[in-house]
Order: C-alpha cells, then sequence, then structure tokens
C-alpha cells in the first residue's frame, strides 16, 4: 500500500471520525468506482471510508501545500518559560506580559493570568522580547503604581531564536516603591486589545449554539489550517447565557475536527437552573499542549472576574487529552482554593491512535496535533504524571459500537479503539469506569449516556 494511501484512508479517518456531518455527507454521497487488488479489498472492508479517501485524494494537493505553510511558520517557534513569585501578601492574580520590540518601540503582543505563583509560558516567533509582571490587586486588569510588579532582570530583552527555547527564567515581584512598569498596561483598553496577536480568543462572550463560527466548515479549518482558524474565527471559552454565581458551570470540550453544535442535545438536557454551559472551542490541529494553554487561560481570566467554587469539565475524544492538561493544572496550582471539579470524558484516546503514525511516517504534511496523538506519545504520557486529588470526582465513559479495524489496533468503536480508550491509567483514575454501544459520535446523542451524565451532575451539584 503506498504512503499517501495510508494517510488518505487512516490519517483522515482520524480526523474525521465515523459519524462527523461531514463524514455523512460523504458516505451517503452516489458514486461509481472501480478498484482492484488490494485497494479493491480494503474499500470494501470499509466501506464507510470510500468517498472520504475519493475527497481527500482530490484535495490533497492543495489541502497538504496550505498545511506545509502553516507548519513551516509553527516550527519556527520557540518557547519562552519561567516561573513567577510575589512577596506580596494579597494573593491576588498575577498577569504576566509579553512585549516585542518592533522598530525600537514596546509593543504588548501577549499576557496570561496566574492565580498562583508558578511557571509562565509564551510559545512565540523569532524577534526580540520583554517581559514584566505586576499583581492585579484590585482585579480590574489595569496596572496602578500600588502594586507590586518587575521585569524580568530589570529590564532584560530576550532575543528568540527559531526552534532555540529560553527557559528557567526568574520572574520575581517587588514592592510599588521599588518599581514601576513604565508601559502603564491596561489590559481593558481596545487599544491595547488591538495589539495583542490573538485578539479573537473568547473569555466569557455569550453566543448562541448557532453561532456561524460553529459551523463545521470552520471546525475543519480548525483541523487543516489551525493558523488560519484562529485569525479569521477565534475561539476560547463561550457563554450560551450571562454568568450566574448561583449556578455550576460546565465547560463542554469537543474533540478533532469538532465544534460546539456536537454538544446540543446534551446542552438541552441540562437543568438550566443549577448549571450554565460554556462551550470551549479551539484550533484541534494544534499541538494539544497549546490548545491546553488556551483552555487555561480562558478559564483563568473568566476566574478574575467571575468566582466560583464547583467546575464540571465534560469532554469528547482528543478532548478529553486537552481537559485533562487542564484538570492536571488545577491540581497542581489551585492548593488553597479547592475547587470541586467534576469531570467526564467520552470515547478518549488515551493511548493515541494508530492513523496518527501512519500519518506522522507518510503524510505530505503532519497535522500537529498528529504527534500529540501516536500511540504513547510523550504528551499522553506526561498527563498521568500528575495523580488526581480527592477534590476531582471523573468518570470515563468509553464506546464499543464498531468492529475490528488494522488500523484502530483490534476492535473500536468505529474511529478510536477500545485499548485506547481504556487506557490502564486512565482507568485506574477514574471513579467509575462506563461503556455504551454506541459509535464515537452517536454517544454524544445517546439517551442512556445522558441519563448518566445527568444523575451524577446532580449528585455533584447536591454535594457539599
Amino acid at each position: 500500500m503506498t504512503n499517501i494511501a495510508h494517510v488518505l484512508v487512516a490519517g483522515f479517518r482520524l480526523a474525521v471520525g465515523k459519524g462527523n456531518d461531514f463524514m455523512f455527507k460523504l458516505i451517503n454521497y452516489p458514486a461509481k468506482t472501480e478498484a482492484r487488488g488490494f485497494y479493491s479489498n480494503l474499500l470494501l472492508a470499509f466501506p464507510h471510508i470510500i468517498f472520504c479517501a475519493i475527497f481527500i485524494l482530490f484535495l490533497s494537493g492543495c489541502v497538504f501545500k496550505e498545511l506545509k505553510k502553516e507548519v513551516a511558520i509553527l516550527d519556527q517557534t520557540s518557547i519562552l518559560q519561567g516561573t513567577i513569585s510575589s512577596p506580596s501578601s494579597h494573593k491576588k492574580p498575577l498577569v504576566v506580559l509579553l512585549y516585542q520590540i518592533l522598530k525600537n518601540e514596546k509593543k504588548l503582543v501577549a499576557y496570561s493570568i496566574h492565580h498562583r505563583p508558578g511557571t509562565f509560558t509564551f510559545i512565540r516567533l523569532p524577534g526580540q522580547y520583554l517581559i514584566a509582571s505586576f499583581e492585579d490587586e484590585n482585579e480590574d486588569f489595569i496596572y496602578q503604581s500600588t502594586e507590586y510588579a518587575n521585569y524580568i532582570d530589570n529590564p532584560r530583552v530576550l532575543t528568540l531564536k527559531p526552534g532555540k527555547d529560553i527557559v528557567s527564567l526568574d520572574l520575581r515581584l517587588k514592592h510599588p516603591d521599588d518599581v514601576t512598569i513604565s508601559e502603564w498596561p491596561n489590559l481593558t483598553s481596545p487599544a491595547t486589545r488591538a495589539t495583542l496577536d490573538l485578539p479573537k480568543i473568547s473569555a466569557g462572550e455569550i453566543v448562541t449554539l448557532e453561532d456561524q463560527r460553529f459551523s463545521p466548515k470552520n471546525a475543519q479549518h480548525g483541523l487543516w489550517r489551525p493558523i488560519l482558524f484562529l485569525q479569521n474565527v477565534g475561539g476560547g471559552v463561550f457563554f450560551l447565557e450571562p454568568f450566574d454565581p448561583a449556578k455550576i458551570p460546565i465547560v463542554f470540550v469537543h474533540g478533532v475536527g469538532g465544534n460546539p453544535q456536537q454538544w446540543t442535545s446534551l446542552i438541552h438536557h441540562l437543568d438550566r437552573i443549577r448549571y450554565q454551559p460554556w462551550i470551549f472551542y479551539y484550533p484541534s490541529g494544534l499541538r494539544l499542549h497549546m490548545n491546553a494553554d488556551f483552555l487555561i487561560q480562558s478559564l483563568s481570566e473568566i476566574l478574575v472576574k467571575n468566582k466560583f467554587k464547583k467546575l464540571v469539565v465534560i469532554a469528547h475524544s482528543m478532548g478529553g487529552l486537552v481537559s485533562r492538561s487542564l484538570i492536571n493544572t488545577i491540581v497542581e496550582k489551585d492548593v488553597e482554593l479547592k475547587f470541586r471539579v467534576l469531570f467526564v470524558t467520552l470515547s478518549t484516546p488515551w493511548g493515541g491512535h494508530q492513523a496518527a503514525q501512519i500519518g506522522v511516517d507518510h503524510a505530505p504534511a503532519v497535522i500537529p496535533s498528529w504527534i500529540d496523538m501516536i500511540p504513547n506519545s510523550p504528551f499522553q504520557q506526561t498527563l498521568f504524571q500528575t495523580r488526581l486529588s480527592d477534590h476531582i470526582e471523573y468518570y470515563l465513559f468509553f464506546s464499543f459500537k464498531g468492529g475490528h479495524n488494522p488500523f484502530t489496533n483490534g476492535n473500536d468503536d468505529g474511529t478510536v479503539s477500545l485499548l485506547s480508550q481504556l487506557k490502564t491509567e486512565a482507568q485506574d483514575a477514574a471513579i467509575k469506569t462506563i461503556g455504551f454501544n454506541e459509535d464515537h459520535t452517536s454517544i454524544l446523542r445517546a439517551p442512556h449516556a445522558i441519563e448518566k451524565i445527568e444523575a451524577l451532575l446532580t449528585t455533584f451539584a447536591d454535594r457539599d
């Protein structure tokens, strides 16, 4: 079997999944085809991917050409990483600011919010940068001279080269009498936010599920052209109603090639008096740690403005991997706040997907998230290095209505193998593992699965 056939049949199967609306249209389109030898046997064995393969054969040239351009840009990026600490007794959010030096002028291009001292990370293209920080004592996202602040090395210009990370940076805040940030950042200013590299990342924008940004077409852009997605579509955490401190937030996280509309059935069954649905929308083609950072930063910004003590995270497929990074961050950094979290994953490939390995080995260009989806990738292994604490309640839902597929290492749910869904470490972390006679996406609409989730939500909400 040729390399391109491998990636077209297996790689795109991973990308869209059986049951995706896009796949549904493809497998129901009438067509005539003849195949001989191995290809004939392959297509007869897997009729639901025939038209997927044909479609990608038609588009592979332009799709992989554009993907190559985006991957080339991502390959130029490097990491700026360090630790932030403060002697302040206020224990308020710490805002880390990243400025880029352009034509001898400083431009604020990114920031991150930290509710506790710890590690900060920026992923950037080559250039010269300056890092500053302040403690947002009154939580207004505006720096005042009465707030603790500092630069790195008072200040030091950091020259970032292609593929060369700068780590172990030390950012220690000082008393207001000892330092002043000369740029006087105001993160609420439209002029300031316009200079940010990712102005379309939401942290609480109120929308409807019918928002045009959530279309299947845009979701596919997020898979195949993630940079274009961020520029033109955006992403982040969206609200379906104004924040209500009396309601428990439920964050829904879609999978690869997915979109928030896939959660419609479950959201319609929610008790909207007790719960408020939030949806995380992201470009699923990006490296998973990048998407996890988007989720963490969006929720961190929301938490500054809106206080809550309980949180529910419900994730599908690859979204479970992204969400586990969030859960680990809560465990590692939220020592004092002690969030109570209910975490539910559906059909998550905890052990990765063999099609991702085929794609990385043979594709003309590699979707970045495939790298993290290779079976037992370093990303997957790091997820289980953090043990879930007592205030995290985790339930693992898996689907098994599929068959035997050589691309998924045995029995599967039409997309992800049972071996991957039921990875030992994931089961060990779960309070309970529950199986459903559904395929990879029908589990999102299955009445029995929705009933189980409703029961878990009720118990979680009633518990002190």
